[in-house]
């Protein structure tokens, strides 16, 4: 049985490479297909990737983060365009599974998004703004969480990298990680003011005793590659090291080796929604520093320290951060939940193939 996880956007953002990597945890009896924009997608997630978007599979399911951001916010782009004709190829035999209504949706693009989802078999989104709009539009959306949770780390990819911190002499019990990202048009973040907010972060973690370490999440596409940030930081507050999970050698997936990192340091600052989710799934607290609306639910719902990354300040905030230190988190009900949200959408697809195919897996 074929299933095609369709608006996949890329392996070389580690939050779309976990989702990817636990829809395969979540179907092994079936073969998953997506087509997403890198050259050499990674091949260690388990998907066959394809040269042209998924057709003529038994299901679809729409997959990954933000895919319905809307760059032109009272018109509607192209590639918002082709996201939503994914969803109406085959309506009944599609679901979408862990989503976000990002803020740049709405008017006329939110509108023909509505359109839509009322003809998809199941709606379940992962934090309750995109739930309570899509509700008062009338779509019967489910409310659950990331599907990264599921996800779990392994020994190999924590070996990896105690070696890549063994070879950068840096102690883990004194290491604070903290991720960081680009922000466009699509934001109404300050790129400038950010990369300054976490410079000083980095020098005041490092009066602390800590070493700042900033994780790559992404190196993907425009505003979503991290190195330009990271290296502008780097040379801010000097000191300061990049850990790159994206290795040549791609028999660790890059989200399990940022999941065995949170395992390992000291202290952890989300700013990319995935870091925190990766790390909650690692067993870790973050210190979450929200910038829409997917993390400030995730902060809100599980009650995590943090705050609205516009009103942080690092001294006023280092306190609470250090507070975070080596707070360890059980995922195990949030786990639960999403594999019985997952196995709900699967039921109701007609005839429930997908269910049948993973009755054993999601009992």
């Amino acid at each position: 049985m074929q299933i095609g996880l369709i608006n996949a956007y890329s392996t070389l953002n580690l939050g779309d490479a976990a989702i990817y990597s636990a829809f395969r945890k979540l179907l092994p009896q079936v073969e998953l297909v997506a087509c997403v924009q890198d050259k050499v997608p990674d091949p260690s997630l388990g998907i066959n990737f394809l040269d042209q978007r998924p057709r003529d599979c038994a299901a679809y399911i729409s997959v990954g983060g933000d895919i319905f951001n809307n760059s032109r916010e009272w018109l509607v782009t192209k590639a918002f365009l082709l996201n939503l004709a994914e969803l109406r190829r085959k309506p009944l035999h599609t679901i979408l599974f862990g989503q976000s209504i990002p803020r740049s949706c709405h008017g006329l693009s939110f509108f023909l998004l509505r359109q839509c989802l009322l003809n998809l078999a199941a709606v379940c989104v992962r934090d309750l703004e995109s739930y309570q709009k899509l509700r008062k539009a009338g779509v019967d959306a489910r409310l659950s969480y990331d599907i990264a949770f599921v996800l779990e780390g392994s020994a190999s990819a924590k070996e990896t990298a105690k070696k890549i911190l063994s070879q950068k002499a840096i102690d883990p019990a004194k290491t604070a990680v903290f991720s960081v990202r680009g922000f466009d048009s699509m934001y109404s973040h300050d790129n400038a003011q950010f990369i300054e907010r976490m410079t000083q972060l980095s020098l005041k973690l490092q009066e602390q005793g800590y070493q700042p370490l900033i994780l790559i999440q992404s190196r993907a596409y425009g505003a979503d590659n991290d190195l330009d940030v990271a290296q502008a930081i780097q040379r801010g507050a000097p000191g300061t090291e990049i850990f790159d999970p994206f290795l040549d050698d791609q028999s660790v997936p890059s989200w399990q080796l940022a999941m065995a990192l949170f395992s390992l340091v000291d202290l952890v600052i989300a700013v990319r929604f995935h870091t925190a989710v990766l790390s909650l799934a690692a067993g870790r607290v973050p210190f979450h520093l929200h910038y829409s609306n997917k993390g400030r639910d995730l902060c809100h719902r599980l009650e995590l320290p943090g705050c609205d990354l516009s009103q942080f300040n690092p001294a006023t905030e280092m306190p609470t951060i250090l507070a975070s230190s080596g707070r360890s988190f059980d995922h195990s009900t949030i786990r639960e939940q999403v594999n019985s949200d997952f196995r709900w959408c699967l039921d109701q697809l007609p005839g429930k193939q997908l269910a049948n195919a993973i009755a054993g897996r999601l009992a």
